[in-house]
C-alpha cells in the first residue's frame, strides 16, 4: 500500500540492486529456471487491434477540463481515460503494483501504444512511455454564480502516488518480487506546461518540475513497512501555469539492458507505477488524507486450489470457506464501513451476502490494510451454483464508506467472474513475466499437478508463450507428456506427444491450444506439462500474482524440483470436448503424411497425399537443439519431396512441413 510522505523537490536516490539479492537467494537453482520481461503486452495488443486510435478526437481534446481534476484508475485495464488523457501510451491495470493506494495503477514502462517494445531503446536511458492530460482550466473556478479568477492565493496543489517497479510484499522473500525495477540512470519525470498562442498556431512550454532516478522499494518498507507508495504534493504558485490550458504530464527514461545476458532476451523493463493523481484548489502541504475507502487488490477466486476448472469437475468441496479482501481507508481517522457481496449467474441474481451492522474501519497510515472485521475482509462462502453446462459465475464485492461522503465511489466495487469452462487454471490469464528452464543437462521437464475428480478425457493442452526480441524460442523443440501421479510428484509417462515448437499465429498472443493425437482417459492426480528438446529456452508466461508452487515442479538435473520464484507458469489441461475459443492455430493437419525410410542412412522420401502436396510452402529440418540444419538438396515432384541428409551426424531430427493454411506438421526422424 502506501504511506504518507511529501516531497517535491528532485532527490537522488542510492541503485539498490534488486537481482543481487535474488542470486544470492537461489544460487544454484537460479541457474536452472530464470525469468525474463514479456517482450509484448497482450492486453494492450488486443486493444489497439480493437480499438484504432482515432486520427482526431474532435472537441473532446481542445475542450479544457474544469477542476478538480482526479483519476485513481480503478476497474478498468487498457489505456488511460481519453476523457482525462490525449495520449495510449501508459498502461492501466491491476496485476503490476505492490499494494497500491486503490485498486488499480497507470504504469510507464518500455512498451508502447501498441503493446511491443520501443525499437530505439538501448542500454542507455532514452525516453519510452509518456502521460499526458488534457488542457485544465487553471485561471478560473466555475460555480453556479458564475466564474472566480484562480490566483496563487487559492492555494493549488498537484498531488499523486508512485512506486519503482521490481517491488515485492515485506517478509516474502526475494523471490515474491512483481515486474522490473528501473536502474539508478532511469528516471520518471513531471513536467507543466502552457500553450503559448501565435497568429497561426500554437505551442506548449514544457518545464521539468519533479523527478527521481530508479531505487529498490526496500529503501521504503526496510524502514516502514506499511509504506509501498510515497505521495508528491506539488504547489503550483508560478502564474504562468494559471492559464486556461494548462497541462502536466509524466514521462519515463528507460534502458533495454539485456536480460540473464543474453542478447535478444530483452524484454519489458524499468517499470512505474502511478496512482491517485489530484489537482484542486483550497489545498495544502498537509492534505495527503482523503475520506476515502476502497479495494486495493483484485479479490480472490471462490475455487479452493484454481482460477478456473471445467464445469463437469466441480463439486461443493472444491469451494473455499471464504474470499479475501485487501481493503483500506485512505484517511486520518476512523471510518464506518459496510460490505457485501452479490453473485449472479447467466444475468441472474442467485446469492447476496448478508449485510453486517457497520463497524470501524482504522486509517491505513497507522493500521495498515483494514483487518479487524473478517466479515468484511475474509467473508464466508455460503452459495454453490448449480452447472448443467459451461457457465461464467460473477461476483461483485460492495465495501463502503457508510459515516460520509466517499471521495471516490469507483474504488469501492471489485467484480471477479468464476469460469466454469473445459479446461483447469491456476493462472489468472495474465502473464507478468516469462519462465524458462535451463537444458545445459540436457533435461528439462515442467510439470503441473491437477486433480480430476470425474473420470474424463484429457484432449489437449493451452499453453502462453512469451515472444523474445528477435524470436529466439520461435525454433525451441518439445514434446507434451502427462505424468501418473507418484506420492505428490511426476511418476511414470503415460503420454508423449512429441515434435511440437511454440506457435504465435494467434495475433492476440493468447494461449494457444495444442490437440494431442489422441484422447487419453484420466481421473485422479495427474500432471501435465513438457519436455524441453535441446538447450533453446522456451519462454513461457508467468503469472505472479497466483502461486501455485506447490502444484509445479521442473526437473533439469534429474531430479523433481520446487520453483524458486512465487507465482505460476501459464499452462492448462483442456479436458472434453474442445471449445475453439480462438486456440486453433496450433491444430494438427488431417493429411496423411509419410515419411520414409525412418531410421535412414541419407535420403528421406516426403509423400503428403492428395491436394495438400501443393500446399507446402517450404521443408525445414532442425536438430534438437531447436537449429535449422538446412538440406544439401531438395528434390520436389509431383507426388513427392526428396532430402539428401547425408551430411548430418548421426542422431535424432525433426522435419517441419509449413503450409499455406499456416498448418505445420512436425515429424521426429533418426540418422544412422
Amino acid at each position: 500500500m502506501m504511506n504518507i510522505y511529501c516531497n517535491f523537490f528532485p532527490t537522488h536516490l542510492n541503485r539498490v540492486i534488486f537481482l543481487l539479492g535474488l542470486l544470492l537467494l537461489t544460487g544454484t537453482v537460479q541457474a536452472q529456471e530464470f525469468l525474463t520481461g514479456l517482450h509484448t503486452n497482450s492486453q494492450i495488443v488486443k486493444i489497439c487491434e480493437t480499438q484504432p486510435f482515432p486520427k482526431s478526437k474532435g472537441d473532446i481534446e481542445n475542450t479544457p477540463l474544469l477542476l478538480p481534476f482526479f483519476e485513481d484508475f480503478s476497474n478498468y485495464t487498457g489505456y488511460p481515460n481519453e476523457n482525462l488523457f490525449i495520449d495510449r501510451q501508459a498502461f492501466v491495470n491491476n496485476t503490476f503494483a505492490v499494494y497500491p493506494p486503490t485498486i488499480g495503477v497507470v504504469t510507464l514502462d518500455a512498451l508502447n501504444e501498441k503493446g511491443e517494445i520501443y525499437p530505439h531503446l538501448n542500454m542507455s536511458p532514452k525516453g519510452a512511455d509518456t502521460l499526458t492530460s488534457r488542457f485544465i482550466r487553471l485561471d478560473s473556478l466555475f460555480n453556479e454564480s458564475g466564474a472566480k479568477k484562480i490566483t496563487p492565493a487559492d492555494s493549488i496543489y498537484f498531488s499523486f502516488y508512485f512506486q519503482p517497479g521490481g517491488g515485492g510484499v515485506v517478509g516474502a522473500g526475494a523471490e515474491a518480487f512483481i515486474g522490473n525495477q528501473p536502474n539508478k540512470n532511469d528516471s520518471l519525470v513531471l513536467e507543466f506546461g502552457y500553450l503559448v498562442p501565435l497568429e497561426d498556431t500554437a505551442y506548449t512550454v514544457w518545464n521539468h518540475i519533479w523527478s527521481t532516478p530508479g531505487f529498490n522499494i526496500s529503501k521504503w518498507t526496510d524502514a516502514d513497512p506499511l509504506k509501498y507508495f510515497e505521495q508528491v504534493m506539488i504547489p503550483i504558485t508560478d502564474e504562468k501555469y494559471l492559464c486556461g490550458n494548462f497541462q502536466f504530464r509524466f514521462r519515463n527514461y528507460a534502458s533495454l539492458e539485456p536480460q540473464q545476458g543474453i542478447s535478444g532476451w530483452e524484454g519489458n523493463v524499468d517499470q512505474w507505477h502511478i496512482d491517485y493523481i489530484r489537482l484542486d484548489v483550497n489545498r495544502n502541504y498537509e492534505d495527503v488524507f482523503t475520506n476515502d475507502l476502497a479495494f486495493v487488490n483484485p479479490t480472490t477466486s471462490f475455487l479452493d486450489k484454481y482460477q478456473a476448472m471445467p464445469w463437469k469437475q466441480f463439486r461443493p468441496e472444491d469451494r473455499k470457506s471464504h474470499f479475501h479482501n485487501d481493503l483500506t481507508n485512505l484517511s486520518n481517522g476512523i471510518r464506518t464501513s459496510s460490505y457485501t457481496y452479490i453473485v449472479t449467474q447467466n444475468e441472474n441474481e442467485i446469492y447476496e451476502y448478508p449485510v453486517k451492522e457497520p463497524i470501524d474501519t482504522y486509517p491505513y497510515y497507522t493500521h495498515g490494510l483494514h483487518h479487524t472485521y473478517e466479515e468484511q475482509t475474509d467473508p464466508k462462502i455460503l452459495f454453490t451454483p448449480t452447472l448443467t453446462d459451461t457457465a461464467t459465475v460473477k461476483i461483485t464485492h460492495i465495501f463502503q464508506n457508510v459515516g460520509g461522503m466517499d471521495f471516490c465511489t469507483a474504488n469501492d466495487t471489485c467484480i471477479y467472474e468464476q469460469k466454469f469452462y473445459n479446461y483447469y487454471a491456476y493462472d489468472d490469464g495474465t502473464a507478468e513475466y516469462g519462465y524458462c528452464l535451463n537444458n545445459q543437462y540436457n533435461i528439462a521437464f515442467l510439470a503441473m499437478k491437477f486433480s480430476v475428480r470425474v473420470p474424463d478425457s484429457l484432449c489437449g493442452i493451452q499453453m502462453w508463450f512469451n515472444h523474445t526480441k528477435n524470436d529466439e524460442n520461435k525454433d525451441a523443440m518439445f514434446s507434451i507428456v502427462v505424468w501418473e501421479d507418484d506420492n505428490g510428484q511426476p511418476g511414470n509417462k503415460i503420454y508423449t506427444m512429441e515434435a511440437n515448437q511454440p506457435a504465435f499465429a494467434n495475433k492476440f498472443l493468447d494461449f494457444v491450444e495444442y490437440p494431442l493425437e489422441e484422447k487419453i482417459l484420466v481421473s485422479g492426480n495427474i500432471w501435465i506439462g513438457f519436455e524441453q528438446q535441446g538447450n533453446v529456452q522456451l519462454n513461457i508466461g508467468f503469472d505472479q500474482n497466483t502461486d501455485a508452487r506447490e502444484f509445479v515442479k521442473f526437473n533439469t538435473r534429474g531430479i523433481w524440483e520446487t520453483s524458486v520464484f512465487k507465482g505460476t507458469p501459464m499452462l492448462r489441461p483442456v479436458l472434453g470436448k474442445s471449445l475453439k475459443l480462438n486456440m486453433d492455430c496450433c491444430e494438427k493437419t488431417k493429411t496423411k503424411t509419410i515419411i520414409a525410410p525412418n531410421p535412414t542412412t541419407g535420403v528421406l522420401r516426403i509423400e503428403i497425399a492428395g491436394q495438400a502436396r501443393n500446399d507446402v510452402i517450404s521443408i525445414d529440418v532442425f536438430d534438437v537443439f531447436g537449429r535449422k540444419v538446412s538440406p544439401h538438396h531438395l528434390i520436389t515432384s509431383s507426388s513427392h519431396h526428396l532430402i539428401n541428409i547425408s551430411h548430418l551426424s548421426s542422431g535424432i531430427y525433426f522435419v517441419r512441413i509449413l503450409k499455406e493454411n499456416n498448418t505445420v506438421e512436425t515429424h521426429k526422424i533418426i540418422k544412422n
